[in-house]
């Protein structure tokens, strides 16, 4: 068989494969994955909101123009212990080699664990389409990010994270100098004057910040710093960093001459302050009855969350807390509430948030306006109850 013939029969054999091949699952592109991106950081110092309400109030504000990493558009759920965001997105599944994938819709949820969030960052990702400017949360074990198509929504998202952060009671990593290192490698070698694999590489610099303002590039391989030779990014970070204010970088450069960066660190006390009233409410210590002296709010057999852009309008101006979980066989349960229905008043008081209803709550009865599907109900729960 020639050449030409063999190659045809294998081609045929391969196409027939991907025929026969069986449909797969979209394939995700993780925000782990961001790599092949060039990214291009921010220096950028949050502004927090003076209360929970209004951070989550921005929050909802902007919902309509922040996708998360694949593209689906954002409806959040907040509490004390995190936020979460679902929407749909539109993930391109595979039927052959040679089969175009058709568009089908692929539930996507980005889930941002307070205590996990080490720090947040202001980004512009290139190639991701109408919505570049994002927000990229570092967690301890991986990176979420949420896309916008502008930097002021990403600036609003930024500064209602943060705030939301810092009301449960988890600070954000400070920033120093506004770059990011990575240990040299024998793969840097190639870099004129650098003789072994010592010292950092710049992997990051963020615009407007005191490491761009003092001359620091990406790429370039930092070999000393204030008079003392950098081992790696930990020792400088641990030893040579902290307690100074001014920082003499010695940093070698392709088709350069070695240069040096005069690089002022930000001073700590300049980080915006949290408000007092920033903080989330704490309800009293599970399984202690009322009768012992706790003064928790009563138990009402719920979890409630902050109403989305449509429950808003519904309510045309009003504040409520909607209901989000029900207890099984809690009084709330029995009282004929369901999950959706939106609370709007409690003992004839406005519940403005899902925080506020707890000072709302008498340790007798308690009676609820609710809204359901437009219609506006009453409904009456006691005190002995299950859940809150």
């Amino acid at each position: 068989m020639s050449r030409v013939l063999r190659v045809f029969a294998l081609l045929s054999l391969f196409g027939a494969f991907a025929v026969l091949r069986p449909t797969v699952a979209p394939a995700l592109l993780l925000p782990q994955d961001i790599a092949p991106y060039h990214i291009q950081e921010y220096w950028y110092l949050p502004t927090f909101y003076p209360s929970v309400n209004e951070a989550v109030s921005a929050l909802i504000g902007i919902q309509t123009k922040v996708v998360q990493w694949q593209g689906g558009w954002v409806e959040w759920t907040i509490n004390p212990v995190g936020a979460k965001a679902s929407g749909i997105a539109k993930i391109r599944q595979e039927t052959g080699v040679f089969t175009p994938g058709k568009l089908v819709d692929f539930q996507e949820q980005t889930v941002i664990p307070f205590s996990e969030v080490k720090s947040l960052h202001l980004v512009f990702i290139e190639d991701r389409g109408s919505h570049p400017y994002c927000l990229k949360a570092d967690l301890k074990n991986g990176v979420e990010i949420f896309r916008t198509r502008d930097i002021e929504i990403a600036k609003t998202l930024y500064n209602s994270l943060a705030s939301l952060l810092e009301a449960s009671g988890n600070e954000l990593d400070r920033p120093d100098i506004g770059a990011t290192f990575r240990d040299v490698t024998a793969d840097d070698l190639w870099i004129p004057g650098l003789k072994e694999a010592k010292g950092m590489i710049v992997t990051g610099v963020a615009q407007g910040g005191p490491a761009e303002k003092g001359g620091l590039r990406v790429r370039d391989a930092v070999v000393s710093c204030n008079g003392k030779t950098v081992m790696d990014h930990a020792q400088w970070r641990e030893k040579i960093l902290p307690g100074t204010s001014r920082l003499e970088i010695n940093v070698l450069r392709k088709s350069e001459p070695p240069a040096v960066c005069i690089v002022e660190v930000f001073p700590g006390e300049q980080y915006p302050a949290t408000p007092p009233g920033l903080a989330f409410s704490v309800s009293g210590q599970p399984g202690k009855s009322r009768s012992e002296g706790d003064n928790s709010p009563p138990k009402m057999g719920f979890s409630l969350r902050y109403p989305d852009e449509a429950e808003l309008k519904a309510l045309g101006g009003k504040s409520g807390a909607v209901i989000a979980e029900l207890v099984t066989g809690g009084a709330a349960e029995k009282a004929g509430l369901q999950k959706g229905d939106i609370l709007v008043e409690c003992n004839g008081k406005p519940i403005a948030s899902p925080e506020t209803l707890g000072a709302l709550l008498s340790p007798g009865e308690n009676t609820f306006l609710v809204v359901r599907n437009g219609q506006n109900m009453i409904v009456k729960l006691g005190a002995t109850l299950v859940s809150y």
